[in-house]
């Protein structure tokens, strides 16, 4: 708790990577349930209040965590609570047409390209106060390093027709492609 401490005190932002497990942004305070190698503080992400005080974050990584939680409403409610105004949350997590979605057993959920609309963009906001604004969003066609040369005369176009019309390929197409692996949001917290 004491590096956390310095960090907190001696950053220029403030950075939480929150389910760092570990591979741990090296600038950020890693947060996770388990006392991993590079992890500050041990905190289960499904209690609440989180060890953090309100209004302290310049930024919030949540890469490929949001799927293991319990309730995505009091997480994200967790991190905006967390995050100074317009401090921003970089999100990546598993789009529920990829492999990836399911693959994994502790996977709760998975999410699609609206999802994160739900906070602050949504008719149904009113079940939560956590709001953000989108700042970009992207959804990733193939992770896979392996096979990516492979299916690059692929890839390629489809990556292409998912940065420019995301929408209509996740609603038509998605399957055809064999799934969308990834979805990469960025948000910026509205107070």
């Amino acid at each position: 708790m004491t590096t956390t401490l310095a960090k907190l005190s001696s950053a220029n932002a403030v950075v939480f990577d929150l389910g760092c497990g570990l591979k741990k942004r090296s600038d950020a305070i890693g947060i996770d349930r388990i006392a991993l190698a590079g992890v500050d503080v041990v905190a289960d992400l499904d209690r609440y209040p989180l060890p953090i005080a309100s209004n302290v974050a310049d930024e919030i990584v949540a890469s490929h965590v949001l799927e293991h939680v319990q309730d995505v409403i009091a997480i994200m409610e967790e991190i905006w609570r967390i995050c100074k105004p317009g401090g921003h949350v970089i999100i990546r997590t598993p789009h529920y047409s990829g492999r990836y979605a399911w693959l994994d057993v502790t996977h709760r959920r998975a999410f699609c390209a609206d999802s994160f609309t739900y906070f602050g963009q949504s008719t149904y906001s009113y079940y939560t106060k956590a709001r953000f604004e989108i700042v970009n969003q992207r959804l990733v066609y193939f992770m896979e390093k392996p096979y990516r040369r492979i299916f690059s005369l692929m890839a390629k176009p489809v990556q292409a027709l998912l940065d420019r019309h995301p929408t209509f390929v996740e609603r038509f197409l998605c399957y055809a492609i064999g799934g969308i692996d990834e979805i990469q949001v960025t948000l910026k917290a509205v107070k």
